[in-house]
């Protein structure tokens, strides 16, 4: 994760980004207000690639000055879209399982501007955060619809073997666009100034399996819509900054 963000900020220093804020000993903010296009998409079909996955990366920064051992309040919102698509038809006993699977993730890192892309940038508390995922099965066994039936020996009665069996088809979606937010912190930091990266990451998965007279088909997307980076400048109090389990009741 750490050479990930160190390729990020390489790559930001070769960007002119309107929206980053310049370098501040208080507070920095890095946004941006457009919902469409997405800023990040992962897209997969079943038509194109079955039981396959897809993902992309991205990051943006802000950048902040900080005196010697004070710590940053790190803040990360963002629209997370989510579609899921599955569908399994089929007749005869046919069975079909289709999986679609979609997430959003988020990471945030220090690096020091002066002393370039190395490896003294730091990870932020609590690492690596999933903002969304969805994981959505679809699992049928299908009997198939009975269509043109006709009494062929004249007997009175019709039975399936004199009847057309056509394909049943079952079908979900999906798709849903919210907002998500999460802190992080970054201790005990040396004096300096800093770019604060939050490197984004979408996933889009599926999984598609049948047997008998049947067919399954699985679609999925994850993107990054409107974003939100904020870094603050403080101080916490002794002890103040641990890593505790939760305890029960």
């Amino acid at each position: 994760m750490k050479n990930i963000l160190i390729a990020a900020v390489a790559a930001g220093s070769l960007l002119s980004l309107s929206a980053n804020a310049g370098p501040s000993a208080k507070f920095a903010a890095t946004y941006n207000d457009e919902t469409f296009p997405l800023a990040l998409v992962s897209l997969i079909d079943s038509a194109d690639q079955p039981s396959d996955c897809k993902s992309a990366d991205g990051f943006t920064r802000a950048t902040i000055k900080v005196p010697q051992d004070k710590e940053l309040l790190v803040g990360v919102s963002a629209e997370v879209l989510l579609v899921t698509d599955t569908s399994v038809k089929g007749k005869a006993g046919g069975s079909a399982r289709a999986v679609a699977y979609s997430a959003a993730r988020v990471t945030v890192g220090a690096c020091p501007v002066d002393e370039g892309p190395s490896d003294a940038c730091v990870v932020a508390a609590p690492g690596g955060v999933t903002l969304n995922d969805r994981i959505q099965v679809l699992d049928a066994t299908l009997g198939g619809a009975l269509t043109d039936c006709t009494d062929a020996n004249g007997d009175g009665i019709i039975s399936v073997d004199e009847c057309t069996l056509t394909d049943e088809e079952i079908g979900l979606v999906l798709d849903t666009l919210s907002s998500h937010h999460f802190n992080f912190v970054l201790p005990d930091m040396n004096q300096g100034e800093y770019d604060i990266v939050a490197l984004f990451g979408t996933e889009a998965c599926n999984d598609i399996s049948s047997d008998g007279d049947a067919e399954a088909m699985a679609f999925a997307v994850a993107g990054i819509g409107k974003y939100m980076l904020t870094v603050q400048q403080v101080r916490a109090t002794k002890n103040g900054i641990i890593d505790a389990e939760i305890e029960e009741l």
